[in-house]
């Protein structure tokens, strides 16, 4: 007997908004920069050194720190998918395989924003949760993972 699986991997446009984020926030830290840098320049009392070089630091660290994960996030989704086989969950990252049995499962959330799926929240009977979110299609995978949990199980959420 062949198992059909479907697979499910993280979407270009998923990835695209989280590396605009990290744009966003790197902007908006030099925004905050540049106005203490002229609160210091117009009000020298106020705005001294210790908080100019503080607030550099801090946002660099940040900003650093901030990047060097999406760095490290797009490096390990590059070969990561998601497998539903009948009963059973997959993850796979690289040739590393992961499985979950959906017995496990006690309660499904789908999270919707505007009528759109954002993502599907499985609380697993160790009380463990596990977020499945960015991958394509996540529509087909909720309606795969409710066809093989209790309809009671599955719960939809507005966000």
């Amino acid at each position: 007997m062949t198992e059909t699986s479907e697979s499910f991997s993280i979407g270009k446009q998923y990835l695209d908004s989280k590396t605009k984020n990290i744009l966003w926030g790197g902007g908006l830290s030099v925004v905050l920069v540049a106005v203490i840098a002229f609160g210091r320049y117009r009000y020298p009392q106020t705005y001294n050194d210790v908080l100019l070089w503080s607030i550099v630091v801090f946002v660099v660290g940040a900003n650093l720190i901030n990047y060097l994960r999406h760095l490290r996030y797009l490096r390990l989704i590059r070969d990561h998918r998601v497998e539903l086989v009948p009963g059973r969950m997959l993850f796979w990252t690289g040739t590393e395989k992961s499985e979950l049995n959906l017995d496990d499962i006690v309660l499904v959330n789908l999270f919707r924003r505007k009528d759109t799926l954002h993502h599907i929240q499985l609380r697993l009977k160790t009380n463990r949760g596990i977020r499945l979110e960015g991958y394509g299609n996540l529509e087909h995978l909720a309606a795969l993972l409710a066809e093989q949990i209790p309809k009671a199980h599955v719960v939809n959420r507005k966000i």
